[in-house]
């Protein structure tokens, strides 16, 4: 089949990163070592060389949470030990003592100072795609445009190589899962959502954001978690007749009248908690000072209402939200929850009024009128 097939497009990195697939098609670009070094026959991938597997994670909190929890599978496997430098970025410029407790980063957390010295590893000199590295005993993985799960194939061959190798370096947002690492004759994906909610209940926040959950949560019974998200993904939203449709059909099969509403915009938080009112339920949500990314109270603000989503039951959810699909998966409810999808005619109604508003500005923006 030609690489430029229709599978191996609907096979690309976008794909790979949601579904877990992975078509071969064309050999990764970056690869390096195309001719394969010898293996040992039986060899398993617990028999590795590597005793530490370094994550530099990247993006946004959900992103984060999903490489972290990853690579904890990854190292597990290898019966290697996870270490995490966390740097700030202008999408989360927040320290990881401001986001995890003492304990946790003591554990896990390393500086970027330490990174170096350590590994002599950076993440902004971690290269594209897979690497291997032989004057330090490193594989390098940043999967870039094409996302880490497409080269997860060639990291298995890699690691079954007698070639030694002491360091396992990635730098990565989003979620990825080395073939065979599941527990055999279970279903991969549901093993694999297992292994992250473990990894998630072991992963506690600062003690302030904690006690702000536990407020949250004070005297409240069985709940249903509804999670919008509008400020970046409008485009990719569903209809309000999807959402209104979705708590309706979770209330009536759970019998749960309760809805904690989390939203990145104070104003469709409050649309929606009217909303369910008029539905017959009993909205309930957690007021902040601010919800925006960009400062550490907004952070926070995140944090809580992700950790409040992960107490429900069941979620209604956007299905493009990394974030809401991290919360289900570390509460009881995945498999009773809704993901919504996009709307199409939501995104052509978006896509249009963005085109629009560049058309109206196309002539101040080039200097046309002053």
């Amino acid at each position: 089949m030609p690489p430029n097939s229709w599978m191996a497009k609907i096979c690309s990195s976008k794909a790979s990163r949601i579904f877990g697939f992975y078509w071969p098609g064309p050999r990764a670009p970056g690869l390096q070592s195309p001719h394969r070094l010898p293996t040992r026959e039986g060899r398993t991938i617990s028999q590795s060389s590597i005793t530490d597997v370094l994550l530099f994670p990247l993006s946004g909190y959900a992103n984060r949470f999903q490489a972290m929890a990853s690579s904890s599978v990854l190292a597990e496997a290898l019966g290697a030990r996870l270490r995490i430098c966390w740097e700030p970025q202008d999408v989360l410029p927040v320290q990881a003592s401001e986001v995890f407790s003492a304990t946790f980063c003591d554990d896990r957390i390393i500086s970027a100072e330490q990174a170096q010295d350590e590994f002599g590893a950076t993440r902004a000199g971690t290269p594209h795609y897979l690497h291997r590295d032989q004057g330090r005993g490193h594989i390098t993985l940043a999967g870039h445009d094409r996302g880490e799960q497409a080269f997860m194939p060639d990291l298995q061959r890699m690691l079954l190589e007698t070639e030694p190798i002491r360091a396992l370096v990635i730098a990565a947002g989003g979620q990825f899962l080395l073939p065979g690492t599941t527990q055999p004759g279970n279903d991969a994906q549901a093993d694999f959502r297992s292994r992250r909610r473990s990894f998630y209940a072991q992963m506690p926040f600062r003690d302030e954001t904690e006690a702000a959950v536990s407020r949250a949560l004070a005297e409240r019974g069985e709940f249903i978690g509804l999670h919008l998200r509008y400020s970046d993904r409008a485009h990719q939203a569903p209809l309000d007749r999807s959402i209104r449709a979705a708590l309706r059909a979770s209330a009536d099969a759970s019998g749960i009248t309760s809805v904690f509403i989390a939203s990145d915009t104070a104003a469709a938080r409050d649309r929606w908690a009217d909303e369910s009112t008029r539905l017959g339920l009993d909205p309930w949500f957690v007021t902040h000072d601010s919800l925006a990314r960009s400062n550490a109270e907004g952070s926070r603000a995140a944090l809580v209402d992700w950790r409040v989503l992960a107490h429900a039951q069941r979620l209604v959810y956007f299905a493009e939200s990394s974030f809401a699909v991290e919360a289900a998966v570390a509460g009881p409810g995945f498999d009773d929850s809704i993901a919504l999808g996009t709307s199409r005619v939501r995104r052509a109604r978006v896509r249009g009024a963005e085109l629009a508003r560049a058309a109206a500005t196309y002539p101040r923006r080039h200097g046309w009128i002053n």
